[in-house]
């Protein structure tokens, strides 16, 4: 049942965040961190702690990302803007390990392939946040 909520969360979100780009709006990054701790802090049991830690980490990253993107997008640069977001996940993912316990990081790991996956079958997206 938590995975039936979660998967709803999440695909609710990632409907949101579409219906914003095909509009040409950004989404705001503390919406983005707010919605996505949510939808962690459910699909893996997160302490008040590890949410209150989890926020301002995907705060900061969604910060540094929505600023990136900007840079890259007015330089035109796609390559870059690839290796630049797979840098930054992998930032993320360093911080969030150090929050999370090995039983919830393995079910993050479990939850960034699956999704992955997912999105590699629409034909394109990112792993992870």
């Amino acid at each position: 049942m938590k995975a039936k909520h979660f998967v709803i969360t999440i695909l609710f979100f990632i409907g949101t965040l579409s219906i914003q780009a095909q509009r040409g709006e950004r989404p705001d990054p503390k919406t983005q961190a707010k919605t996505t701790t949510e939808a962690y802090t459910k699909a893996f049991e997160l302490s008040d702690e590890q949410k209150d830690k989890t926020y301002k980490i995907l705060l900061a990253s969604n910060e540094n990302r929505m600023k990136k993107m900007q840079e890259l997008m007015s330089s035109g640069n796609r390559d870059g803007m690839r290796a630049a977001f797979t840098k930054m996940q992998e930032e993320l993912d360093k911080e969030l390990k150090k929050v999370f316990t090995e039983d919830q990081w393995v079910k993050y790991e479990k939850w960034k392939k699956d999704n992955a996956n997912r999105r590699g079958n629409r034909g394109g997206g990112r792993g992870g946040n």
